[in-house]
């Protein structure tokens, strides 16, 4: 705005026109006052305004006034950054930077306030930035005051403290990479900086490596942290060339102790620098990952190559870590000693061939727990109860059991090895209606479904039958080999009145031999022919025995393998003739031979009889009937060479 003033010259009409920069007109305020007039208006332009008033119709001046439209100044749009604002060394030009860009037009001003008076220095970038520089010579606390157009700027004044000069005596470099000589040329290599004693006031981001070859090249190099402890940095690079290297490591433009370091790099490889660790190098156990770790560092160029022999084929797979080291894993699968062979460039690193030792794992999951003492319904007041715990596939560990009643009692058990990795647990139940809870832990762990929780039943009015005997007491039965158990019934009358029923694995019938003994007992005994569970019924009245149906295992004995047909069995037969065969089994081990023949259309087997002597067996059978016939012969429940075919009957 601006101010016409007309008093004392007589009254008329006052016309102002305003140009804009771009030649436009800007439309204008007038008001009449007591001394003449008040003219306003906006600006919207940067630039020259032209400005005409006539008074009555007769310019006021002869040329117009000329204005000159600026930015405005604001002082919070200055912008201060830098280093030298919050701490500096000694002795050392403490720097930061100004930016007035967007703030307007405005005189800057820069004060440092300290324990000493600092010298500064402004350079003026000619873009609206300047560079500052103060040159503290004392150590303590100094203010920068940044002002514009006599106001502070955002953030100042500011705190900076200067800091005595570090000791750069206290840096320690060491490792490999740094060494004159042993470096191999193509090999990846590295040397620690450790700054630890040097002091808080650190900067690491000053700390600075150039590595040249012998013609003068700087090779890539580059700096990170160490795992190992803080303030400690690994520098990592390769060298290409055979020759003198020289390491230029600096701190803040200053070289460290000892810098520049001079490394004679030599061509080939050294296997005697590669090394190999790990837990996997030390022991392992089956059927868990072993890992180690292999590094090259150093070592030059050269092929890895790693083999791992012993009982079993452990698959194995290996990752680049990308840094000249790589991480193995192996899973061996059977317990044994194992040779790692590790080679570089084709020979053995230090410590190659490795001996490892491999044991069992621990399997909780792999215990049985069977029998009438485990079961609901199968535990009586005030009797005996049993039932058996089986580690045989469960690797190395200790059992544990307790048992406890819902009156919160423990119950004593009885726990006896009853060997191959089979304990047999007695108790004796508490009264009727109690709950037990039986906990059954291998290797401080709980087997599968541990707890087991039973009601006791009430005791039976009569005289309860027992059986007993190997095959109601093994973990499991040698298949091919007779099982035999023992029946006291002592009320019984007759051999009728006990009825004894087994299921093999493929759930069809197998008829015991039975027979009574002068104490009044009754032995029974049956085949297992076939590897798997068979299921023993025995029911005296009509009604199950206690601890009946049993559940027994067959499992593979001898080797089937080993076994030889005397003969070829024709394929084409005729019905109702005696066929024989022979099987040499002399060098299978224990077991024996067994045989089952099937005919297709009626689905049963054929009664065959077996005798062996001195390790040969004897086969005879009849096929009654023309058809198709399946003949599987066994040994120990597996089948032997050439065992199994089909005959025709004609």
């Amino acid at each position: 705005q601006f101010r016409v003033i007309t008093n004392g010259i007589g009254k008329a009409d006052l016309a102002v026109t305003i140009t804009s920069p771009s030649g436009n007109r800007v439309k204008a305020h007038v008001i009449p006052t007591a001394e003449g007039f008040l003219v306003n208006f906006t600006p919207t332009q940067l630039g020259e305004y032209l400005l005409s008033v006539s008074f009555g119709g007769t310019p006021i001046t002869p040329q117009p006034f000329r204005l000159q439209c600026l930015v405005g100044s604001d002082s919070r749009k200055v912008q201060a950054s830098g280093p030298g604002l919050v701490r500096g060394i000694i002795n050392r030009p403490a720097e930061f930077m100004i930016d007035t860009r967007g703030a307007g037009q405005g005189g800057l001003g820069v004060t440092v306030e300290g324990p000493c008076e600092a010298a500064i220095n402004c350079r003026d970038n000619g873009d609206g930035t300047c560079n500052v520089a103060y040159l503290p010579t004392e150590i303590g606390d100094y203010t920068i005051n940044i002002t514009f157009n006599d106001d502070h700027i955002a953030g100042s004044p500011y705190q900076a403290i200067i800091v005595p000069e570090p000791n750069l005596n206290k840096i320690r470099v060491s490792g490999m990479g740094i060494q004159p000589h042993g470096v191999v040329m193509n090999a990846p290599t590295d040397f620690l900086v450790d700054m630890s004693k040097v002091g808080d006031d650190v900067d690491h981001s000053k700390l600075s490596c150039n590595i040249f070859d012998p013609r003068g090249n700087e090779i890539p190099s580059k700096l990170v942290p160490s795992d190992s402890a803080d303030d400690v940095f690994r520098i990592m690079y390769t060298p290409f060339e055979a020759g003198r290297h020289t390491i230029e490591l600096l701190y803040d433009n200053v070289p460290v102790p000892g810098s520049p370091f001079v490394v004679n790099v030599k061509s080939g490889c050294d296997p005697t620098r590669c090394r190999a660790y790990g837990p996997g190098l030390e022991g392992a156990l089956t059927d868990k990952l072993a890992t180690f770790t292999v590094e090259t560092r150093g070592a030059g160029a050269g092929g890895l190559s790693l083999a791992i022999e012993g009982p079993s084929e452990a698959k194995m797979s290996c990752i680049d870590n990308r840094d000249g080291s790589c991480d193995v894993e192996y899973l061996p699968t059977e317990p044994g000693e194992y040779d790692v062979t590790i080679r570089f460039a084709d020979k053995h690193i230090p410590g190659s061939p490795f001996r490892v030792v491999v044991n069992e794992s621990t399997r909780p999951e792999k215990v049985k727990v069977y029998g009438p003492g485990i079961e609901h319904g199968q535990v009586y007041d005030g009797m005996p109860a049993q039932f058996f715990i089986d580690c045989g596939e469960a690797g190395p560990g200790k059992i544990g059991v307790t048992l406890s009643s819902s009156e919160g009692k423990p119950i004593t058990a009885q726990v006896q090895d009853k060997g191959e990795g089979v304990y047999g647990v007695t108790y004796v139940a508490p009264k009727e209606g109690s709950v037990i809870t039986a906990n059954v832990r291998f290797a401080d762990q709980h087997v599968s479904c541990s707890p087991f929780v039973m009601t006791v039943a009430p005791a039976p009015n009569d005289v309860p039958v027992k059986v007993y005997g190997d095959a109601t007491t093994k973990k499991a039965l040698p298949a091919s080999l007779p099982a035999k158990f023992q029946i006291d019934a002592p009320k019984v009358k007759a051999k009728e009145d006990i009825n004894v029923s087994i299921k093999g694995p493929d759930g069809k019938p197998l008829v015991p031999k039975m027979e009574q003994e002068a104490d009044g007992t009754y032995a029974v005994s049956f085949v297992p022919d076939e590897c798997g569970p068979y299921n023993v019924s025995i029911k005296c009245g009509g009604k199950d025995v206690l601890g009946s149906p049993f559940l027994l295992q067959a499992i593979p004995t001898g080797e089937a393998d080993k076994c030889k047909m005397m003969q070829s069995v024709p394929v084409n037969q005729e019905y109702g003739k005696k066929n024989h065969f022979a099987v040499d089994a002399r060098e299978a081990g224990t077991g024996a031979v067994t045989c089952k023949i099937v005919s297709h259309s009626e689905a049963s087997d054929v009664d065959i009889d077996i005798n062996e002597k001195d390790g040969f067996f004897d086969i005879f059978y009849v096929l009654k009937d023309p058809g198709d016939y399946d003949l599987d012969i066994k040994f120990g429940g597996q089948n032997i060479p050439n065992g199994t075919f089909t005959i025709k009957v004609d």
